[in-house]
């Protein structure tokens, strides 16, 4: 979404020389446990301007294209629900889902889109971050190869090289499976190729690829001509969770709660509309400059019909749930602390 430059220039005047979007190279990550603990002692920016009839300008790092899995931010904004509520988001792509929570704790973004484990991730390294917000409520994540790879099992894995978005959680997800299915993750070369793991896959960079999901890059690949097999996550032993959330650095947060929450209320009535009228997200995204360019419209038609059931109408995270994956992140060391999801989820 590109129509609130002006706006959202405002915002960077707020956070004190802060630079929105995700764009750019991926040449940094987030800073220390340390210094972002102690960033988060101060009280965070007041950016909720509206009772003084102005704008609330935000910037949000996105985790990708826009798509399918995030079409409400789209439809949010082209039914207006945003600006019904005086709010002026700009969504920008990175170069790099991994870039979104270090933007985010810079102060770069007001908020993030990410996956959960990442998010769990983050906060257990000191990110100080908290979930605000659900975009997609079920783990759609798969582990994705080609019926013409000759690769049968993830046994067949062992010598193969998996690209995955370069999300440290994917990694850690990834090494279970494998560790799993008896195969050494020393033994499986794992590539970060940011946004362009099917240009990896079906140019033969890459034997398979994780992170991806069914109603994504395998409609995707099927619209290409190609066979893919996918194998869901959740049937690799990963409970399921939200796999998309919005995060916001917690004093931020703090400080502007109402903001945060009709955010995600207006995020939420986008995803109620894509539900409603397929045709309309369809042509909301097919009409973005931020979508992805070598996506069909017939593969994207397909896409969102595969997906507009999982967008979250509500803006919850479950607290159950999401305690569940922090609980087996634990368990299987991938984080260091089995923490509350109340620590995570200050709307819950």
């Amino acid at each position: 979404m590109k129509n609130y430059w002006l706006a959202a220039l405002a915002l960077v005047v707020l956070l004190a020389g802060g630079c929105g979007g995700g764009g750019g190279s991926d040449t940094s990550g987030s800073k220390s446990p340390e210094a972002s603990q102690a960033a988060n002692t101060e009280p965070g920016p007041d950016l909720d301007q509206r009772d003084a009839n102005k704008i609330a300008s935000m910037w949000v790092a996105m985790d990708g294209w826009d798509g399918a899995e995030t079409v409400s931010f789209l439809t949010a904004e082209n039914n207006g629900y945003f600006r019904k509520l005086k709010i002026a988001p700009l969504t920008l792509s990175p170069v790099t889902a991994k870039l979104a929570i270090p933007d985010v704790v810079r102060g770069q973004d007001v908020l993030g889109v990410v996956t959960a484990p990442e998010a769990i991730r983050a906060r257990d390294e000191g990110d100080p971050i908290v979930v605000v917000g659900a975009v997609l409520k079920r783990a759609t994540a798969a582990l994705i190869w080609t019926q013409e790879s000759g690769i049968e099992k993830i046994g067949d894995l062992k010598g193969k090289t998996i690209a995955t978005q370069g999300l440290p959680s994917q990694k850690s997800l990834l090494e279970h499976v494998l560790t799993e299915a008896g195969v050494d993750p020393a033994e499986v070369e794992v590539i970060g190729v940011g946004n362009n793991m099917i240009p990896a896959l079906v140019k033969g960079k890459a034997d398979a690829i994780f992170g991806g999901s069914a109603n994504v890059e395998g409609i995707d690949l099927e619209s290409r001509g190609l066979q893919p097999v996918v194998t869901p996550i959740t049937a690799l032993g990963v409970p399921d969770y939200d796999e998309l959330v919005l995060v916001a650095l917690q004093n931020v947060a703090e400080a502007n709660p109402r903001l945060v929450e009709d955010f995600v209320s207006a995020l939420a009535q986008g995803a109620s509309s894509a539900k409603a009228n397929r045709q309309e997200a369809v042509k909301v995204l097919e009409a973005s400059g931020e979508k992805n360019p070598e996506t069909s419209s017939a593969a994207m038609h397909r896409q969102i019909a595969a997906t507009a059931g999982m967008l979250s109408s509500s803006g919850d995270v479950d607290p159950d749930r999401f305690q569940r994956l922090i609980d087996w992140m634990f368990e299987n060391e991938m984080i260091g602390k089995d923490y509350s999801a109340e620590e995570l989820l200050p709307y819950s």
